[in-house]
């Protein structure tokens, strides 16, 4: 169950920043086609910063919306609904989505509690949707 009133409909900041790197996977082909039959929502929370980006995608309809990130308890899954989430700070997930840091060092980070991820087995498509992005 999640609360929809915490949810921004209009992305600002870092939020802004995640919805223009994602929002040309609404009009790749490929993107639809390899996520016609999913339901997913992911929860980025940039550590550093005030907003995480709550990435939507429906039936190959990808939307990217915020959520204050304080109180923590805006994070929870029952509170946003997500079904994977990834918090890091906002340089890391930058050089990530950059290709300057290799998923091998982000996993290094993640041993070592510098990132946090839950709901790992429905985090492993949103790899795909980094991989789609570089066509």
């Amino acid at each position: 169950m999640n609360d929809s009133s915490i949810i921004m409909e209009k992305p600002r900041g870092f939020v802004l920043l995640i919805a223009n790197v994602m929002s040309p996977l609404n009009e790749n082909p490929n993107f639809k086609k390899m996520f016609k039959n999913t339901k997913r929502k992911y929860l980025i929370n940039a550590s550093n910063l005030d907003y995480a980006a709550l990435i939507s995608i429906d039936k190959g309809e990808l939307t990217v919306q915020g959520v204050p990130n304080k109180p923590k308890i805006n994070l929870k899954k029952k509170v946003s609904g997500w079904d994977g989430l990834v918090s890091m700070d906002s340089q890391t997930f930058l050089a990530l989505s950059m290709k300057r840091i290799s998923k091998i060092k982000v996993g290094l980070k993640w041993i070592f509690g510098n990132v946090k991820m839950k709901g790992l087995l429905k985090l492993l498509p949103m790899l795909k949707l980094f991989d789609l992005l570089q066509e």
